[in-house]
């Protein structure tokens, strides 16, 4: 019973989490420019953080989401702004924000991790 205290702050950080991806789906459908034709050096990057994201959010994997959030930072500071297509900039600054903001939530969800579920395969037939 005492490990359930904390489970309404860990809901309310998925909360956070899912709001932020519905805003990152909302950004990439409503842009005018598709993503097979963003800048070539940010997608490749911010599609392997996703990626990773992902991956670290299913193993609840702490670490790796703060290398990923450190990994966002440093692409956000290298983006030469400049060089981007016109009016991509603040699709780029968006979609790393709602990124930052998933990984943040959900490394605070992963270092609570109050609940270990095995993955259907593990399970007995």
């Amino acid at each position: 019973m005492r490990a359930t205290e904390d489970f309404a702050a860990v809901l309310q950080r998925i909360e956070h989490a899912v709001a932020e991806t519905r805003s990152m789906a909302r950004t990439i459908g409503l842009s005018r420019i598709a993503p097979a034709e963003w800048d070539p050096a940010f997608r490749s990057r911010w599609l392997a953080l996703l990626g990773r994201t992902g991956a670290a959010v299913s193993a609840a994997d702490a670490g790796t989401l703060g290398d990923v959030h450190r990994a966002l930072d440093d692409l956000a500071g290298e983006l030469d702004v400049d060089a981007l297509p016109d009016r991509f900039w603040p699709i780029c600054g968006a979609l790393l924000v709602n990124l930052r903001n998933i990984v943040e939530a959900l490394g605070a969800v992963a270092e609570a991790q109050p609940v270990s579920v095995p993955t259907p395969s593990a399970l007995p037939a």
